[in-house]
């Protein structure tokens, strides 16, 4: 009977699950799919190009499709049940909750699985034709397409313009041409016909124009006197054929290998490799830094931590800490002098002739000469500045080195943060649909997108705050998670429980219980 029962489960569960899943990415795939859709159109692209696109695009959105669905159906599956009362005869059959909930969960656990591989495989695979496709999509001009009246630019170095353009696509009527010749100052050639003709080589790389009665004017603007007298040259022709190159217009293919540094192509293993390497990088450049700072922070080797920085105190720091040791600290200094300089927090101002022995040196050499000192401070200035500045780019290559090892471990938590999810949010809507008691997309749908949201809201200011060196990659990656799952450990304890959580006249129940007698009246008569 029980494997019946989870047969039942399994199949009811299989059908709204799949339905959802291809609603949801169909939905998410058409609300994103407008960003792109001004350098899809009017490019002449081939449909085999867009819709390679829109496949490569589609199995990017997987990851917010897959946990949506999941919760969706798992809302809708236990509301069906509890609605229909089958779940109080599942549950009067000596099968609880948790047990019903097994063969789903088995499925949920087989779709995490299922989305780690795929996040971890398929994704960054199609996350590189993608973005290639992309770039060459971006980067193609418009298709030639010449209409009545309008400059057509996008032929470099041409500017073309038509009357009118008949019906066949070919007989043209009333041309202006500029040729533009970027060595002479620009549009300094003109050809004018009355009509033409337009024909496209197979391979769709060059177009021939056969001008029929017209006229070319070309300035002489290499003639010394052509700011001058502006000479030119014009020429009358009754048949003048202008051959283009298409060249440019046409759709060529990016090697992929270019994008495949980017963090959302790379797989675990690859990423593991990124983040070790960027993680000796980085302690590398700190040790650097540290040894090219230490020769100029010279401390001696009997250097004390003194805590006071005052004169005074200092003194009588050092002196209580030598009196306890065998050697006096100053053997060669009175007791009648050491007090004196104890009393004087001060020291006393200098005499005339002490002034005059500072500017010059004094007998045994020991005192530099202004001069010398000024030469002392602007190279003590000059080192310092340099120290500044290595340091300092030190310091900023290493922050973004950081900034890119965080990416990198953000992209490496995503991979297991999905396959998480579709378990937590299982665990998370198949109680809830248990308690509410609602099947079909009505209330489910509306309980399910609010939660999605929410935790989508979340996962992305978590992802942000990680990148941005805020939080850990750890911590910010699996924020969402962990603030989903003490809901779901709630619900599914509220639901085997058989809370009535959602139920109005339980909580009117709760408050007549908590409403003093004199109210209760009152309350009756509402």
């Amino acid at each position: 009977m029980r494997v019946r029962l989870y047969k039942l489960l399994i199949k009811s569960f299989i059908g709204p699950f799949i339905g959802t899943f291809f609603v949801a990415l169909f939905l998410f795939l058409m609300q994103t799919i407008w960003k792109y859709l001004e350098d899809l159109v009017g490019k002449g692209l081939e449909l085999s190009v867009i819709f390679e696109f829109i496949f490569y695009f589609a199995i990017h959105l997987i990851p917010m499709a897959l946990p949506l669905a999941i919760l969706l159906s798992s809302i809708m599956v236990f509301g069906n049940l509890a609605e229909r009362y089958e779940l109080v005869a599942i549950k009067s059959a000596g099968v609880s909750l948790l047990k019903a909930m097994r063969p789903m969960f088995l499925i949920s656990f087989t779709l995490a699985v299922a989305a780690f591989f795929t996040a971890n495989y398929l994704i960054p695979k199609a996350n590189l034709s993608w973005g290639a496709l992309l770039y060459d999509v971006t980067k193609k001009k418009p298709a030639m397409n010449i209409v009545d009246n309008v400059f057509f630019k996008d032929i470099d170095g041409y500017q073309i313009r038509v009357g009118k353009k008949h019906e066949d696509g070919q007989t043209i009527e009333n041309i202006l041409i500029y040729v533009d010749d970027k060595k002479n100052g620009g549009n300094n050639n003109i050809l004018i016909a009355e009509k033409g003709k337009m024909a496209i080589s197979e391979d769709q790389q060059y177009m021939t124009l056969n001008l029929i009665n017209g006229k070319r004017y070309q300035e002489l603007v290499d003639n010394p006197n052509y700011h001058t007298t502006m000479p030119h040259n014009t020429m009358a022709f009754e048949s003048y054929n202008l051959t283009l190159d298409l060249s440019e217009l046409a759709f060529n293919r990016t090697d992929k290998e270019r994008f495949s540094e980017d963090q959302r192509m790379m797989n675990v293993e690859q990423l593991e490799i990124r983040i070790d390497s960027l993680t000796r990088y980085i302690h590398k450049k700190k040790n650097s830094l540290y040894r090219y700072m230490d020769p100029y922070f010279i401390v001696a080797s009997d250097t004390l931590d003194i805590q006071d920085t005052g004169v005074v105190a200092r003194f009588e720091y050092l002196l209580n800490y030598h009196s306890k040791s065998k050697q006096p600290l100053i053997s060669s200094i009175s007791d009648s002098k050491t007090r004196g300089i104890l009393k004087s927090k001060f020291p006393k101002p200098l005499t005339k002739e002490e002034r005059e022995k500072l500017t010059t040196k004094s007998s045994n050499g020991s005192l530099p000469t202004i001069n010398e000192r000024e030469q002392i401070i602007e190279r003590a200035l000059q080192t310092a500045n340099n120290v500044k500045r290595i340091s300092s780019n030190n310091l900023d290559d290493s922050s973004s080195q950081r900034e890119q090892r965080a990416r990198y471990l953000v992209e490496w938590h995503r991979k297991f943060t999905l396959a998480v999810s579709c378990i937590l949010l299982f665990f998370i809507g198949a109680p809830l649909g248990a308690i509410i008691k609602k099947g079909g997309f009505g209330l489910p749908l509306v309980i399910s997108l609010l939660l999605f949201i929410l935790y989508y809201v979340v996962t992305i200011f978590g992802e942000k705050l990680a990148k941005q060196g805020v939080l850990p990659p750890v911590l910010g990656m699996w924020l969402a998670l962990m603030v989903f799952f003490p809901l779901a450990i709630f619900l599914t304890y509220k639901a085997s429980r058989d809370s009535q959580l959602f139920s109005a006249d339980a909580y009117k129940r709760t408050i007549k219980l908590l409403t003093p007698k004199w109210a209760k009246g009152y309350l009756d008569k509402k």
